[in-house]
């Protein structure tokens, strides 16, 4: 494998990134330099022609050892706390949530909701005071299914999630049956449920979304909103 070094300025970053990509790499690596600089790292099968096509760039290059590329992405995902309760960890991670927390399994992938994001958690720390046993809860834009799956926790009698990305609903859904939680996810808005279907709505989505969906909010939720 090798591995070629190279330093730009910061706004040339993805420019060179992109060129590097087309050139074949198989991964790259961005660090943020003092000075408005970035240096790339980018790794190949053959070094051929990378010093010469990329000379403005002072390159170097070195033949480093084969990596197993999914393995170095799954230690990026190490588990972590969110709240009072939440354990969050990796589909792949066995290990037991610390005593008092619930965990929370995390399916990396396409979707949006990994938990990651501040507001995700926002999201999870506001459910876990506002969701009792036997609740109807609704995850508007649900992504990856991770507020059902928290609801489903908690212990919601009924959950419901929709997501007008049909990708998203499939993996939701997909998410939330390889952990046996009974969920009823589905592609489509807000719109098409019944009035007062949820005692507790959650919509983790941006803020022009729930301007156009507020009246639908207060028509849907029975007693408390999640935004």
């Amino acid at each position: 494998m090798i591995a070629l070094t190279l330093e730009c300025a910061g706004e040339e970053a993805e420019l060179v990134a992109a060129e590097l990509w087309e050139r074949g790499a198989a991964g790259i690596q961005e660090e943020e330099l003092p000075g408005g600089r970035t240096k790339l790292k980018a790794w190949f099968d053959a070094g051929e022609g990378l010093r010469e096509q990329f000379a403005a760039y002072a390159p170097e290059i070195v033949e480093e050892e084969e990596q197993d590329w999914e393995a170095e992405w799954r230690r990026a995902w190490a588990p972590f706390a969110v709240g009072e309760r939440w354990w969050l960890a990796p589909e792949w991670d066995e290990t037991p949530a610390p005593e008092g927390r619930l965990r929370l399994t995390v399916h990396p992938g396409m979707a949006l909701g990994t938990g990651a994001h501040p507001a995700t958690q926002l999201c999870l720390r506001a459910l876990e005071g506002e969701v009792a046993p036997g609740d109807r809860v609704l995850d508007v834009g649900t992504g990856s299914g991770i507020l059902l799956s928290a609801a489903a926790r908690l212990g919601a009698g009924v959950r419901l999630g929709c997501d007008i990305d049909p990708a998203a609903a499939a993996a939701a859904a997909a998410n939330l049956a390889r952990d046996h939680l009974a969920a009823h996810v589905f592609a489509g808005s807000l719109r098409a449920v019944a009035d007062g279907a949820a005692d507790v709505v959650a919509a983790n989505l941006n803020a022009v979304t729930h301007e156009a969906l507020a009246g639908e909010y207060a028509r849907v939720a029975r007693r408390r909103v999640i935004l």
